[in-house]
């Protein structure tokens, strides 16, 4: 048996903590009663940054401007007792996997003191101190608050670098027979020195399984859950920079020059994209319920009379105030009201989030028939479905706006009228009045904005469609566009699951959606969504726009090829999806003229 690193290091016991602890630093962090925390907060020193009933992260600079973190790994339960009585502790498990990490060449965690308490009643609570990691920050920390605001030439370079060392990287770790299990962008410290180059280390080692070099399977399914969080952020050729990286440093074969036939990285790249489809699918499936429940990112509302759920960063003194009186906000002097018909009541409404004075849409959902409330016993209510929607739309990075609360009148179990707030998106129009202020244009100004919108709807459809949801009422109303599109816009991710590119992510975060989703109640996620849904869905828009003089067959046709990704997959069968989309509004016309309501 190969020796611990523990038989070098100073064990001490203190205050039922049994201590190791390197040398140099025994007296640094170890006092009479134990880990000097009390002391360190008292000073300033130690501040929190993660908190969970599971474990404790603290970090603490010491006197000497050394940066440490501190994980206090708690036992919440009687699962997580007995579990533990049975194999070594959390801290343990954590330090033999940082040590084993390490000496398989792989940049990670360095441990400085051990600590386990155990009682007569057998195992208890653990401490892991580690030195922190010198201008470091979390990947997904990099993306958004460092790599985007870079220049544009400066961003491009690093970006094209990122994604090379990440494939690089994740090769280095199938190689070296580590497979982590929760392989995320906030698993991965990046260090970016001043000649732009990247250094990256692997964090959170609970979910570190060790074993030989991983065979093509195992590697498959680990960088399966690495599409997982980059699936929706990435960009086709980021893909190939993160493919070409991977497949050349696991060293499977020569990158061959050109793409004719079925060669061996494209073969094991579209096995992967199959798998990180169905997978990542299923992942947010199983992630939608949680805005029904209480959590750290959201809260169940139990009031007389009301029942309903909010973010959990949501004001209180604000929820009070809706609570006590939902329908109060519409009765304010000079609100901007949107909408007020038989079925909902639309305003623009002031309130204070996040400590500031904000503009937020508020809808209240009318009860349109005796049966809704009964209804409500078996299925959803519209709010609901907007509400979970919301939050898997942007989950899936799909544009729409944020909710924030709902709210249900109650009585017997049953919902009765509904409330719903969402965040405002500023300095935008639905697409009925954007057709509208472009016709007040000259043709030289409104033609190139026309096309930006005509891609963006496009392109929003597709990434709906592609993961497998559907809007019903996907008329031009429910759509909003910016009115900021006079600078060029960053491309847009390209998603498809029968692409022959490459899956696996690269790190170009999402850019700044032009094209917004709203009302979402009438979205549906579908197993297999069925051409005919998509059909009747873009139908449903085309019909908005059946008689509108801006757009012609020329912008209808662009607007389909970049729906279909002619450029990827081929233009071949555009005619019938033509033809079924005329067929389909045309349909949808007559129905709407038949029963004497406007198109919208």
């Amino acid at each position: 048996m190969s020796p611990s690193p523990l038989d070098a290091w100073t064990e001490v016991p203190a205050a039922g903590v049994r201590w190791w602890v390197t040398p140099e630093l025994r007296e640094t962090l170890i006092g009479p009663a134990g880990l000097r925390m009390d002391d360190w907060l008292r000073e300033g020193r130690a501040t929190v940054v993660k908190q969970g009933p599971h474990r404790v992260v603290w970090r603490v600079q010491l006197a000497d401007g050394q940066i440490i973190y501190v994980k206090h790994n708690l036992l919440p339960d009687v699962r997580a007792w007995l579990r533990q009585l049975v194999r070594p502790s959390k801290s343990r498990m954590e330090f033999d996997r940082a040590v084993a990490v390490a000496s398989r060449g792989v940049p990670t965690v360095e441990p400085l003191a051990l600590g386990e308490r155990r009682t007569i009643l057998g195992a208890c609570d653990s401490y892991l101190v580690t030195r922190a990691l010198e201008n470091t920050e979390t990947l997904n920390s990099f993306l958004a608050s460092t790599l985007a605001p870079m220049p544009a030439p400066r961003h491009s370079r690093i970006r094209k670098r990122l994604a090379t060392a990440i494939g690089e990287f994740v090769a280095r770790l199938h190689d070296a027979g580590i497979r982590h299990d929760d392989l995320h962008a906030a698993n991965i410290l990046v260090r970016l020195s001043d000649t732009d180059d990247i250094k990256l280390f692997l964090i959170d080692l609970n979910a570190v399984r060790l074993s030989p070099a991983l065979d093509w399977q195992t590697s498959r399914d680990n960088l399966v859950l690495v599409a997982r969080w980059f699936a929706p952020r990435v960009s086709r050729a980021d893909r190939l920079r993160f493919w070409r990286a991977y497949y050349q440093a696991r060293k499977f074969g020569a990158w061959p020059r050109g793409s004719h036939g079925h060669r061996e990285h494209f073969v094991k790249a579209g096995e992967v994209e199959r798998c990180a489809l169905e997978s990542t699918l299923t992942f947010w499936k199983n992630r939608d319920p949680r805005c029904f429940r209480s959590n750290k990112y959201f809260r169940r509302i139990r009031w007389p009379g009301v029942i309903g759920h909010a973010v959990a960063d949501f004001d209180a003194h604000e929820l009070a105030a809706f609570l006590a009186d939902p329908d109060a906000p519409f009765r304010q002097p000079g609100i901007k009201l949107y909408k007020d018909s038989r079925g909902s009541t639309v305003a623009e409404i002031d309130c204070v989030h996040a400590g500031t004075q904000r503009s937020f849409i508020y809808k209240r959902f009318r009860v349109g028939s005796w049966t809704d409330p009964l209804a409500s016993l078996v299925r959803p209510s519209p709010a609901l479905r907007s509400w979970k929607f919301g939050h898997g739309f942007r989950e899936r990075c799909l544009p729409t706006a944020r909710p924030l609360m709902v709210l249900h009148r109650a009585k017997a179990g049953m919902h009765r009228e509904a409330y719903l707030l969402t965040e405002k998106i500023d300095n935008a129009l639905d697409l009925h009045r954007f057709a509208s202020h472009l016709a007040t244009m000259p043709p030289e100004q409104s033609r190139p904005r026309i096309r930006i919108a005509v891609d963006a709807v496009a392109r929003a459809l597709r990434h709906l469609h592609h993961w497998r949801l559907s809007h019903r009422d996907l008329k031009a109303t429910n759509l909003i566009i910016s009115l900021d599109l006079d600078r060029p816009l960053a491309p847009f991710l390209p998603v498809d699951a029968v692409a022959p590119g490459v899956p696996i992510p690269s790190l170009l975060p999402l850019p700044a959606w032009p094209v917004w989703f709203i009302d979402l109640a009438g979205v549906r996620q579908h197993t297999r969504l069925p051409r005919s849904r998509r059909i009747q869905n873009l139908a449903r828009l085309h019909a908005s726009f059946h008689q509108s003089r801006q757009l012609t067959r020329t912008d209808k046709l662009r607007f389909l090829r970049r729906y279909l990704l002619w450029n990827l997959v081929g233009k071949g069968g555009w005619k019938s999806w033509w033809k079924a989309i005329e067929e389909a509004t045309t349909r949808k016309v007559a129905r709407n003229r038949r029963r004497g309501r406007v198109l919208t």
